[in-house]
């Protein structure tokens, strides 16, 4: 796991790792795998039941 992820409402998939951060090639894989799940998603949303304090945070 290299961090945590949110749904804004516009659709945007918002991410955020560790304060130590993760090289750079795994960076740019985290970043490809956000942009092909929002492309999966498309205008659908997701909310989960129970928000964490990151998820809720990264959605506002």
């Amino acid at each position: 796991m290299v961090g945590g992820w949110a749904q804004r409402a516009d659709g945007e998939i918002v991410r955020r790792t560790p304060d130590g951060g993760v090289r750079r090639e795994a960076g740019a894989a985290v970043a490809a795998e956000a942009a092909r799940l929002r492309g999966w998603l498309g205008a659908t949303r997701v909310t989960p039941r129970f928000r964490t304090p990151l998820g809720r945070d990264l959605s506002a």
